[in-house]
């Protein structure tokens, strides 16, 4: 326990050195995050160096360690491939992030980056499972052994990332998960992962000092990726029971960004917008609009992490996966029974299972969704108006999509006909950017049939309706970051038409 504490308090004041040097360099070569009144809403640049500060923090902490303790140096030793090849996808990862960071990569290449460093670990140190533990039986996964590896790796990585939206939060969260997986690395006898947790928890220490509200330093992806790649190695070795990992306890320290990121998954997947589209649909965002300000936020993830942890840990001590997935259940059942949240998202698979029904017993002649996920704004009175033309114009389709993280509002509303007498070769589609406030809100898709009424019609029609649309999000009395209410019946509509 001594060397614990020693080594977490060398991490601490190193991760606090290194910090607020990385600080003041990347403030000096423009590595910084700039507001855009869109989706980085601070109000002044903030250094994107806190990832390099804290690789370099966790790296020296152990290198200085082992020169002291003999204790931590004989495990590091007798795992020397595994800790040079954490080292070295760590360089890789970070190295991906901060190119990231500055030019903003495209989605393929960040992937590549990440499958170069899962790759290191699982050939150069052996992060590989090869057969996991479920329920007390070990079950060999043979060929898959690699594609579940792999899977494991660029989830870790991926929904922590995606957590990353608050100052404090992921090293908040990240604090409670690699602490207990050096807890559970010391109980099931593998210090080697034990002292690699307890030095990155003393780096992340000292790196919140300066990324608690108002953050002056953030993670950046180069800080949030390398938190994943490292909680996805070390709950590897930290799960172990035999040649078997038990899966159940390392995924339930991750209940909190698995549940943000499932939600941010069938959020933009029933609404058709891109997986990487970006919105304030997380669930830091949710906590804000609900009332909470960012200590109370901070206060709540660490307590639902550490009822998590506490499972996950008693699941391994006692060898009961159950009991650690109770505990994941909890957590996800105190968010959603108290609204704070999930709601949004459970309404909109229920409503568009509601669509998807009448459409197949056929009792409507069109097939209609509209959910307002968040904000206050009304859009009800644009929705009819919108499906009002599309019956008059016998149009095919229309796609309503809000989505203006800036202004935290989201609506979607999508309208089908049933069925058509065309061929198909008469058809046409349109889409069109909806403006408020000056600033792109969402995008508006509508199909028809030319064969029926005049195409100018059609359009002239539409262009009121786009029209009536933008006057009222124009209106809207909103301002960013305002706190407004979530998942709240849709009010009486307001005219918006002047």
């Amino acid at each position: 326990m001594l060397n614990v504490l020693l080594l977490l308090a060398l991490g601490s004041a190193l991760g606090l050195a290194l910090t607020f040097a990385m600080r003041s360099a990347a403030k000096r070569i423009g590595l910084v995050d700039r507001p855009d009144g869109r989706r980085k809403l601070q109000t002044r640049p903030v250094a994107l160096a806190g990832g390099v500060a804290v690789f370099i923090s966790t790296s020296l902490t152990l290198f200085v360690a082992s020169l002291i303790f003999p204790e931590i140096a004989e495990p590091l030793l007798q795992n020397y491939l595994r800790i040079l090849s954490l080292f070295a996808a760590a360089v890789v990862i970070v190295f991906v992030g901060l190119v990231d960071d500055a030019i903003n990569l495209r989605a393929r290449y960040k992937l590549l980056g990440q499958l170069v460093a899962v790759l290191i670990l699982v050939y150069g140190g052996g992060f590989i499972i090869d057969q996991v533990s479920l329920l007390g039986e070990a079950i060999p996964l043979g060929y898959a052994a690699l594609p579940v590896t792999i899977f494991w790796f660029l989830a870790s990585i991926n929904a922590l990332n995606l957590l990353d939206g608050m100052d404090g939060l992921l090293g908040t969260i990240a604090i409670v998960i690699v602490g207990a997986l050096a807890w559970m690395a010391f109980a099931v006898g593998n210090p080697f992962v034990g002292w690699v947790a307890v030095a990155l928890v003393g780096a992340l220490i000292g790196f919140l000092r300066f990324n608690i509200p108002p953050a002056t330093i953030y993670l950046g992806d180069a800080g949030s990726m390398l938190i994943g790649l490292c909680v996805g190695a070390l709950a590897i070795g930290a799960s172990l029971k035999g040649p078997a990992v038990a899966i159940v306890a390392p995924t339930v320290l991750l209940v909190l960004p698995i549940l943000d990121t499932t939600a941010a998954i069938v959020r933009r997947k029933l609404t058709g917008r891109g997986l990487a589209a970006g919105d304030r649909g997380h669930l830091h965002h949710v906590l804000q609009r609900a009332g909470m300000n960012r200590g109370r936020v901070l206060a709540l993830v660490a307590a639902l992490g550490m009822i998590a942890a506490s499972g996950a840990l008693c699941g391994t001590l006692l060898q009961n996966d159950l009991l650690a997935a109770m505990s994941a259940a909890a957590v996800a059942l105190i968010l959603l029974t108290t609204g704070l949240f999930g709601t949004a998202e459970v309404r909109l698979i229920r409503e568009r299972t509601r669509a998807i029904y009448r459409s197949v017993v056929g009792r409507q002649a069109h097939v209609e969704l509209a959910i307002r996920l968040q904000g206050s704004a009304d859009w009800s009175e644009v929705w009819t108006r919108l499906v009002q033309a599309a019956n008059e114009l016998n149009l095919e389709s229309v796609r309503l999509d809000v989505n203006s993280p800036a202004w935290h509002e989201a609506f979607h509303g999508r309208w089908d006909r049933r069925t058509t007498n065309s061929s198909g070769q008469d058809h046409w589609a349109l889409e069109m950017p909806v403006l408020g406030h000056g600033q792109v809100i969402g995008r508006l898709t509508v199909a028809g049939i030319r064969a029926f009424v005049p195409f100018t019609d059609q359009l002239s029609e539409l262009c009121l309706a786009v029209m009536e649309m933008e006057a009222a999000a124009s209106r809207a009395t909103l301002r960013p970051n305002a706190k407004v209410p979530i998942d709240q019946p849709t009010p009486r509509p307001m005219p918006v038409a002047s």
